[in-house]
């Protein structure tokens, strides 16, 4: 059995594949393997992407330049997992953000048109892509309504909402540096060290390193 068949098995639209239907698509080369280093670039904006692109080992994060060269950080994304699926299939299939790689990383490609004929025939496959891709349609809308959020307050106040939730705690562990948080929010570092400042001189918020603890949980809650 080649050894990349079980990673190919734990991406969500494969998962109802048999693995001989994975192996025949790594042994007859119907799809190749790329391996990055660190710092790579992946895919630059507005560059054409002719097949989907599975990120089988790595990590990596999308990013948008704005007119003043101010950097956003869009999505980090962790292996096993599919990367600018939508960008994929869309009309132009032109890219909107860049990738790059945060470590070594190895990334598959497979063709557009394979994809069309696993969808014909593999009903289970086609209702897993539709599912997915409608997820990722779900966080980029959640993604663009964090963006217009007015302050860096309401931005910060709605990511510890969004860690609390998930993580069902108030005692949040920060999984980024200020640095990448800053990318994230779209702001300098210095102006995030401050806003976090404000919030616990507000006594909303106690930050000891990467640890952040929720001292009021309502400021949280309601935003």
């Amino acid at each position: 059995m080649h050894p990349l068949i079980e990673r190919f098995s734990k991406l969500i639209i494969f998962r109802k594949l048999k693995l001989s239907e994975i192996e025949e698509l790594i042994e007859n080369n119907i799809l190749y393997i790329k391996e990055f280093e660190k710092n790579s670039i992946i895919k630059s904006r507005g560059e054409k992407i002719e097949e989907v692109m599975l990120l089988l080992y790595g990590r990596v994060k999308t990013e948008m330049m704005e007119i003043d060269g101010k950097i956003i950080q869009i999505e980090e994304m962790k292996a096993p997992t599919i990367m600018a699926l939508g960008a994929t299939f869309s009309k132009n299939s032109k890219i909107p953000v860049d990738i790059i790689s945060e470590e070594k990383t190895l990334v598959a490609y497979i063709t557009k048109n394979k994809i069309y004929d696993l969808c014909m025939k593999n009903k289970d496959f086609l209702i897993e892509l539709i599912e997915y891709m409608g997820t990722k349609f779900n966080f980029i809308s959640q993604k663009l309504w964090f963006i217009t959020l007015n302050s860096l307050k309401d931005k910060i106040l709605y990511y510890l909402k969004e860690k609390m939730e998930d993580k069902k705690t108030e005692v949040i562990d920060l999984e980024y540096s200020v640095e990448q948080l800053s990318h994230l929010f779209g702001v300098t570092r210095p102006a995030l060290s401050r806003a976090f400042s404000r919030l616990e001189h507000e006594g909303i918020i106690k930050k000891e390193g990467n640890k952040i603890y929720i001292l009021d949980k309502n400021k949280i809650e309601n935003k």
